[in-house]
């Protein structure tokens, strides 16, 4: 298998046209083998989240006010699994997302992948990208000061995958809360596809199981 990759996150090509006349590229750079499989072992290809938190930077940072809410419309890259048969043997993202940390100090926190978003409240106004998953994200700030929303931490491990009928992909809906004590965060997730997505079916499990209310001791874990 070789495996070929844009380097630009925004790059939504859907195809690579390669004939098959054409020679292996044996000097491919990401050249990958496997071998031992039976022969009754077919190839799939599934989609997935990543295996890390995603932290979300908008271009423009902006502040919730007090006993306000906003929903976002957040796009996460996709992460392609190959399997073997019933077995997983290659995983890889569209494209690499940079590393970075996210929590209070560099001894709380957890390591995460950063993208960046425009933080769009219309979701006419997302791109369709077949390659990034929609997530519906509200955040309600219950606390009597404002919140300056730099960075969000969204847990897309903990993420279920749908497509809809025009095949494009999403979560469900994220429901994040910052309490009245200012220090305590709840976040919910939904346990259906959110109602744009019409005809939706469910394409990829979360990485990691848990309830679908939690409850964080420290709203920093989630927003910074």
């Amino acid at each position: 298998m070789v495996l070929q990759r844009p380097r630009d996150p925004a790059d939504a090509t859907q195809a690579i046209e390669i004939p098959c006349s054409d020679p292996f590229p044996t000097d491919a750079s990401d050249l990958l083998r496997f071998a031992g499989a039976s022969a009754e072992a077919q190839p799939e290809l599934r989609v997935a989240l990543a295996d890390r938190p995603m932290v979300s930077r908008p271009q423009n940072p902006f502040y919730v006010p007090a006993n306000g809410e906003v929903t976002l419309y957040l796009s996460s890259p996709v992460w392609v699994q190959l399997l073997i048969g019933a077995a997983m043997v290659q995983e890889f993202p569209v494209y690499v997302p940079s590393d970075t940390w996210f929590g209070a100090n560099t001894v709380n926190g957890e390591l995460c992948y950063a993208t960046r978003t425009q933080a769009r409240l219309d979701l006419a106004d997302v791109p369709e990208r077949p390659h990034r998953v929609v997530t519906p994200l509200t955040i309600v700030n219950k606390a009597p000061d404002a919140l300056f929303l730099e960075r969000v931490n969204l847990p897309v491990p903990r993420l279920p995958v749908y497509a809809d009928e025009q095949h494009r992909l999403w979560t469900p809906a994220v429901r994040m809360e910052r309490e009245e004590d200012r220090d305590m965060a709840a976040m919910k997730i939904d346990s259906a596809p959110p109602a744009p997505a019409r005809g939706a079916k469910r394409v990829a499990e979360p990485r990691e199981s848990g309830g679908r209310h939690v409850m964080i001791r420290a709203f920093s874990a989630l927003f910074q």
